[in-house]
């Protein structure tokens, strides 16, 4: 009996002493899997960042059947960025232009964007646009658009963004990016009427890498359609990606 009562308590210890290094392991590995999960950084504020676009526009107008087209190159750069005392971060942005690339940039303005807990807001042309919502997840959607007043006139009305593709490759022309999402704005393009359609896709690292805006308006006399989907007024503007970097 003697030799009983001793020798359980050490066993029964070290049982416990085991069972606790195996539960510590695996806490502490859990903390470090979580620790280092990486979160993309689709809006990424870095102060001397910047980003080059090449631009094409086509516009439509009534009584003209081929479109106007324009081409140009546009410069963003975050000239400043700070963060608060409550984690909201705050960031200038100089916006520059050019028709060619031998040409110098001409700055023709600056806005602000601002990165909180669970969303993304620029503040450009006088618009309160919110780009993105945290987290990122294909059931969230949002009125990018909540901060300002549009009639129905406006192509943007109505219309709730979406994350599509996420955390997807994709390949902007030469340029290949290994982590990205789509944020479709406005998808009604089998109407009869009208065509809708806007997105952007957003690069880890980066920050946005193309922008699609179309809208038309079929012609129409006297309340009738005239022919199958015959442009009467609209735009379309495609922004692409063709450089980005660290400034000097």
């Amino acid at each position: 009996m003697f030799v009983k009562s001793t020798v359980f308590p050490f066993r029964h210890s070290q049982f416990i002493r085991y069972i606790s290094g195996i539960m510590m392991f695996f806490l502490i590995a859990c903390e470090k899997s979580e620790e280092f999960v990486p979160i993309p950084t689709y809006f990424p504020i870095t102060a001397g960042s910047y980003r080059i676009y090449a631009v094409d526009e086509a516009i439509y107008s009534t009584g003209n059947k081929e479109p106007k087209t324009v081409s140009w190159f546009e410069k963003e750069e975050i000239t400043y960025s700070k963060t608060d005392s409550n984690g909201v971060s705050e960031c200038h942005i100089s916006y520059s232009i050019r028709t060619k690339p031998t040409d110098y940039w001409q700055k023709t303005k600056e806005y602000k964007a601002f990165v909180s807990i669970d969303k993304v807001l620029q503040n450009k042309d006088n618009e309160l646009i919110t780009s993105l919502v945290f987290p990122y997840s294909p059931a969230a959607k949002w009125d990018a658009f909540q901060h300002f007043s549009m009639d129905d006139e406006n192509p943007r009305y109505g219309h709730l963004s979406y994350y599509e593709n996420l955390d997807q490759p994709a390949q902007i022309d030469s340029l290949y990016f290994p982590t990205t999402l789509k944020v479709t704005e406005r998808l009604d393009t089998t109407g009869v009427l009208l065509y809708r359609l806007g997105y952007k896709y957003y690069a880890d690292g980066v920050g946005l890498v193309m922008d699609v805006q179309t809208d038309y308006d079929y012609l129409q006399n006297n309340g009738e359609l005239v022919d199958y989907r015959v442009i009467d007024k609209g735009v379309r503007r495609i922004r692409k990606i063709i450089g980005y970097g660290m400034g000097k």
